[in-house]
């Protein structure tokens, strides 16, 4: 199968999925919730520091300064979130979204450094979110952090596509486990066993099993464009955008499939409505824009995308590298 980028840069996938309690809101403080709910994740971030800055053990505040740090890219975000987790744990050993903090950070800033990193912190990420589990079995977060450990780490130290399958089933509440189920099942390829599992989950029920939600229909209806299946791949992404659409990941699947059919034109106009919507600044919009800019010749545009995807340089390694380029074939800045 040829490579596609947009399936290389969604299946990448790392620890930090942004997860929730059961049957509840993703944090016990109100406060959070809201700016969460909102996708407002710089004031999250800010509220996380003020609190720390008062209280070290602060568990709700740490789990927020956490999920920020692992949107960021940031490697010292990174590295700050870490140590308020080891602070959190010092004084509550039994608090579980410290763990699940110390655990996924630390993997994804790990993972971000090179396999001697991974080899030797490997034994502590895995502690640390099958802690996070036993202590909130019901805790969808924490689950869905230790599932993407044992899918993605090495059988050496205990990685399995089955072991990772019977955890995701093992989850109390139904919902949580086809969502997490439809995860391995994207991550193998399997896109339309994987929409099938998540056709049976209504959005609504809590912001972060939406979040799970969009990442695995964009995901599974682009393994489908890589696939040729475009009908299909487009159903899925419809349906996407009809349920969650307050969120920019429709139209930019739609905007993909538009750019593997040679609709350029039409791919940039539906870019251009992801880019309004929620959660865009996660996508690589200006790195797909430019691609299609530069398909109809549209060269100082194209140019432009390119510049702003590199300086923000949170794009696939991949992506980031082709950008780099394709921008020096068009002469540069």
């Amino acid at each position: 199968m040829p490579y596609t980028p947009f399936r290389s840069g969604l299946l990448a996938l790392v620890l930090a999925t942004a997860g929730s309690l059961a049957a509840a809101q993703p944090f016990q403080d109100p406060a959070f919730n809201t700016l969460y709910a909102a996708d407002k994740l710089d004031e999250l971030g800010q509220l996380a520091r003020e609190r720390l800055a008062q209280r070290a053990d602060d568990d709700q505040a740490v789990l927020a300064n956490a999920l920020v740090a692992l949107t960021s890219g940031d490697g010292k975000q990174r590295e700050a979130a870490i140590r308020h987790a080891e602070a959190c744990l010092q004084a509550k050993p039994a608090a579980a979204p410290c763990h699940y903090a110390l655990g996924a950070v630390l993997g994804v800033h790990a993972m971000s450094q090179g396999m001697l990193k991974i080899v030797s912190n490997v034994g502590r990420v895995k502690h640390a979110l099958e802690k996070a589990v036993e202590l909130a079995p019901q805790w969808y977060i924490g689950r869905g952090a230790l599932v993407e450990f044992y899918a993605l780490a090495p059988s050496v130290v205990g990685g399995s596509e089955t072991k990772a399958r019977e955890v995701a089933r093992a989850a109390p509440v139904p919902d949580h486990a086809r969502v997490l189920e439809a995860g391995l099942a994207v991550k193998g390829d399997r896109f339309e066993q994987a929409l099938a599992l998540l056709a049976e989950v209504k959005p609504g029920k809590d912001a972060a099993l939406d979040g799970d939600l969009r990442q695995w229909w964009l995901a599974a209806g682009a393994g489908l464009v890589g696939d040729g299946k475009h009908d299909a791949a487009r159903a899925a992404f419809e349906r996407l955008a009809r349920e969650q659409p307050e969120y920019g990941a429709g139209p930019y699947g739609l905007g993909r499939l538009a750019f593997e059919t040679g609709a350029y034109a039409e791919s940039i106009k539906l870019y251009q409505q992801s880019a309004k919507l929620k959660g865009s600044d996660r996508l690589p919009l200006d790195y797909r824009m430019g691609l299609a800019q530069q398909a109809l010749g549209r060269n100082d545009e194209a140019r432009a995308s390119y510049n702003r995807f590199i300086a923000g340089g949170r794009g696939a390694h991949r992506s980031l590298e082709d950008a780099k380029k394709r921008l020096a074939q068009l002469g540069g800045a």
